[in-house]
């Protein structure tokens, strides 16, 4: 049975001129070249912004719109889903929610790792209103069958979901098809015990997985053995999608060049 090709996304920020902007659109075309299969957009005012606008101009290098970064967003606003301060959390979901009527009917996930909120020294209050502000978008996310996907953190960055096991259990209790988590090799190098494991236990509640080296790099700049790790998934049967997301070493497409030279060689590799 042949392997399919690595399904593989990079995160970046959609400009606010991206319609007329060259140097955005040169690298979507060197992204294309590539062979990457789509993007995970940040997007600072997606109230602002029209989907089939966005989407529209990816087809026209064959990338897909594949999840919604929230961090962005999260920044401009100043947003947390897990703040104490009960009117912070109350615009974080209605700022969520305008993101569901940005995204409604594609079924493009949007990641929660930034929008969680920051690391706090009141971790029990954050858990509970983070826990607050699932349940009230949770309707929102199934009428515009439009995921959540919580992202496991370290926890330097934040109080809230740091390891596989924390996103778990913060999206089974709900039970919906549109609760998923999101596991990181940079963030799963620092928290998990045994991140293999982690991997394969937790593996029904993830179909995206962020690639990041150690030194939070692209693949390619340390010392992160992803050979190991692609193939542990591929031994699962995993069959979802990956994204690159980190720190830029050279540029957009100078990193992603060597990441995704990388990758592909490992996952199209044969050997087990």
């Amino acid at each position: 049975m042949s392997i399919p090709k690595i399904r593989l996304s990079v995160q970046t920020t959609l400009p606010e001129n991206y319609r007329t902007d060259k140097s955005f659109q040169q690298a979507l075309e060197k992204l294309e070249q590539l062979g990457f299969y789509g993007l995970e957009l940040n997007i600072a005012h997606p109230e602002n912004e029209s989907l089939e606008s966005v989407v529209k101009l990816l087809d026209k290098y064959h990338l897909k719109l594949t999840s919604f970064a929230s961090g962005l967003t999260a920044k401009t606003y100043g947003l947390s889903l897990s703040d104490k301060d009960e009117e912070i959390r109350t615009r974080s979901v209605h700022k969520l929610k305008q993101v569901f009527d940005f995204l409604s009917g594609s079924e493009i996930g949007i990641i929660l790792g930034f929008f969680k909120g920051p690391k706090v020294d009141y971790p029990e209050i954050a858990l509970s209103q983070f826990g607050r502000s699932l349940d009230e978008l949770l309707p929102a996310a199934e009428n515009a069958k439009t995921s959540l996907v919580v992202e496991a953190t370290n926890r330097y960055e934040s109080s809230i979901a740091n390891s596989l096991e924390d996103a778990v259990r913060l999206v089974e209790p709900r039970k919906s098809s549109y609760l998923k988590i999101l596991p990181d090799t940079f963030h799963m190098n620092i928290e998990e015990r045994d991140m293999y494991a982690s991997m394969e236990k937790y593996f029904k509640y993830y179909n995206n997985v962020h690639l990041s080296d150690n030194n939070r790099y692209f693949p390619g700049y340390g010392a992160f053995d992803f050979k190991k790790v692609l193939g542990h998934l591929r031994s699962l049967g995993y069959s979802g999608g990956f994204a690159l997301e980190g720190n830029l070493k050279a540029g957009l497409t100078e990193d992603s060049e060597v990441a995704m030279d990388m990758m592909k060689r490992i996952w199209e590799s044969k050997e087990r």
